[in-house]
């Protein structure tokens, strides 16, 4: 019987230990998981984040390259339309005593061919019916630019030195009369200078007002070289208009009848801004 006794003793206090070490065990076991569970749940967290994070960046850098790109176009275009401005400006500096039925303002749209600097396309609204052959004066900067002519109803304009550009001039203080012109082996000349004519290096050149396609006296060049031909003299220029520019006086002298007498009093005014005095 004490036996017995001793073996239940004996057991209890295994099976108690037991438990106990079994708890301890447990308790540390749940604590090993836990802690695996909660880096599981920590590396998905990041991860999650990190891949947040990476679309987010690459939506913003996407943003953001849009808008620096349209602030490169409004920047681009802030400045095209500061030089169009500084343009305008220049070519309104001084009040016109011409009527403004006879000289617009006029835009260079393009250039009517690749590589041909000569000839360019103007803005032109309509408000006439002008005659077929109608030619008109081009002036920028308070000098003779070249001609225009209406091509199906479109503003072409021949600058100096094109082919089709020519136009009456007088030359110095005695009025010699010319014919600005090209030529094929020179470039822009003033053409047909009578033979007898002293005319000298540095005359400057106006136009004349005979072709009725300029008010007279509006500045051309001045001479820069003289050479006899057969018949007559021809002068070559410097400080002539030659360059493309944005904005032009077009001369239209194409007034009705019912104001010729408006036109014949502008016709004896050189406009402020389209001549250059000596």
């Amino acid at each position: 019987m004490k036996k017995i006794f001793l073996w239940f003793i004996f057991l209890s206090i295994v099976f108690f230990i037991s438990t106990q070490v079994s708890k301890e065990f447990h308790s540390k076991v749940l604590y090993i998981t836990q802690s695996i569970k909660i880096g599981f749940l920590n590396l998905n967290n990041n991860i999650s984040n990190v891949i947040e994070r990476h679309f987010n960046q690459a939506k913003q850098i996407k943003e953001l390259s849009s808008e620096v790109a349209k602030k490169r176009a409004l920047e681009y275009s802030y400045l095209s339309l500061k030089e169009e401005y500084k343009n305008l400006l220049a070519n309104l500096q001084a009040p016109i005593e011409a009527s403004f039925d006879t000289a617009h303002l006029v835009r260079t749209i393009s250039y009517v061919k690749m590589n041909d600097y000569k000839r360019i396309w103007l803005e032109f609204k309509n408000h006439k019916d002008y005659k077929k052959n109608m030619i008109f004066g081009l002036v920028n900067e308070n000098k003779v630019a070249g001609i225009a002519t209406l091509d199906n109803n479109r503003l072409v304009g021949y600058l100096n030195g094109d082919e089709k550009c020519s136009y009456s001039v007088i030359i110095g203080e005695k009025k010699i009369p010319g014919i600005a012109k090209y030529d094929l082996n020179k470039g822009f000349i003033i053409d047909y200078i009578p033979l007898f004519a002293n005319i000298e290096i540095g005359e400057k050149i106006y136009t004349s007002g005979y072709d009725s396609i300029f008010y007279p006296n509006i500045y051309v060049g001045e001479i820069a070289s003289i050479q006899e031909r057969q018949g007559h003299q021809i002068a070559t220029l410097k400080d002539e208009t030659s360059q493309t520019s944005q904005f032009y006086w077009l001369i239209d002298l194409s007034t009705p009848e019912s104001s010729s007498i408006t036109t014949t009093e502008n016709a004896t005014k050189t406009p402020a801004n389209l001549t250059n005095s000596n």
